[in-house]
């Protein structure tokens, strides 16, 4: 098997909080406590109330061309016609969803729409928020040239929707601020209780002593979920649930896995149920090239309409491949998958795999390639794939 590896980071999916809210005054911002009550009549704060949402720079949707209910959620689109293979991608990804997550991020509605003003406006972004909106674009459905699996998808939805968790939990007089021009545009960074409390947790440092404003720093000495959470403690919480929730808690710091598991109220093994496992340390990478048998898949893949492959490039210091083997089935059957990883007769190398199955009817192909003790391949780091079959 040529093996052409393109080693990517692990792309998140952006939040851009959008929310475009207009001051209605040149009031200077007051130093007060955005969670401390109010010394005027409080108003009366219902962020799933349409006007005050609009207020906030939330309107709806003007222009919906189509509309669906996947999963439970509202789908909105803006141009063209509704893709089945989008809606069956999507409700596939909402599947993915744990029910505790679900309840506590909301999502008015999802919409599909073609761009933002160009791909400037988004960044690298896989879809964004904008207040209790989670927007899907063209490049959600696309991934260099390649269709987005139901994975991909799964980890953008649980990154945004934890981004409209924050907004849900925006504190009143923050609300308030922004109603009376205190605030020029609403960013949960900066007003939500929710990221608050996990910034408290984890460590982070608001260095500007204003309770309406945010500059999040994380010091060099704590570790962030990943690369991009390290931008902002709103970042760093929607990277930690979406990790926790697809089953890599192991790959980020013990303190996000803890704060994620007691706001959910579910154990992170839980959390993980039916999802690929992969040891600390490992890169989820990209080839050009399939990196499973083909050939001991074709019978099986036949039952399925989606045949999506995942490839974890593993940490040269992982176990040897008997234990490492071992390990694999373990933390699947433990993630409430049935199967069994066997030995693979391969002259070439260790190489093992198994058939995974759910309860749901989604599969799993598992193939560990260990090419620390390869003969005719250039010594490389073993290969870990999966093959979500659905």
């Amino acid at each position: 098997m040529r093996r052409t590896l393109l080693f990517i980071a692990l792309i998140s999916a952006v939040m851009l909080q959008a929310c475009g809210f207009v001051a209605p005054s040149t009031s200077t911002v007051g130093e007060r406590d955005p969670t401390a009550s109010s010394t005027t009549a409080p108003l009366d704060i219902d962020l799933s109330d349409p006007d005050l949402l609009a207020r906030l720079g939330s309107p709806p949707l003007e222009e919906v061309a189509w509309k669906r209910t996947v999963g439970g959620v509202t789908l909105l689109g803006a141009t063209g016609s509704a893709d089945p293979t989008e809606l069956e991608l999507i409700a596939g990804a909402l599947e993915e969803v744990p029910l505790a997550l679900a309840e506590l991020a909301l999502p008015r509605n999802l919409v599909r729409i073609g761009s933002v003003g160009g791909e400037e406006a988004i960044g690298k972004a896989v879809a964004f928020t904008k207040g209790p909106d989670i927007y899907l674009v063209d490049r959600t459905f696309a991934r260099n040239g390649d269709s987005t699996t139901r994975m991909e998808l799964t980890r953008a939805l649980l990154h945004e929707l934890a981004h409209v968790a924050q907004y849900r939990s925006l504190a009143d007089a923050y609300v308030e601020a922004a109603l009376t021009g205190e605030v020029d545009q609403v960013d949960p960074a900066a007003g939500s209780m929710l990221v608050r409390s996990f910034a408290a947790s984890i460590g982070w440092i608001d260095q500007i002593p204003d309770p309406l404003e945010v500059s999040w720093l994380l010091p060099s000495s704590i570790d962030a979920a990943s690369d991009y959470g390290r931008t902002g403690a709103g970042e760093d919480m929607a990277e930690a649930v979406s990790m926790v929730v697809l089953g890599r808690s192991n790959w980020i710091p013990a303190a996000h896995t803890r704060w994620v598991e007691q706001w959910l109220g579910v154990g992170a093994t839980t959390l993980a149920k039916g999802k690929p496992w992969a040891p600390a340390g490992s890169r989820e990478v990209l080839s050009a090239d399939p990196l499973y048998d083909e050939t001991a898949l074709t019978g099986i893949a036949l039952r399925f309409d989606h045949v999506e492959p995942l490839y974890f490039s593993l940490p040269n210091g992982v176990a040897p491949h008997k234990q490492l083997a071992a390990e694999i089935q373990q933390r699947l059957l433990e993630r409430r998958l049935s199967g069994v990883f066997s030995p693979t007769d391969d002259a070439r190398l260790p190489r093992y795999a198994g058939l995974f199955t759910r309860t749901d009817g989604v599969n799993l192909w598992v193939e560990l390639w260990d090419f620390r003790e390869a003969s005719g391949f250039k010594a490389a780091d073993p290969i870990l794939t999966y093959v979500v079959l659905w």
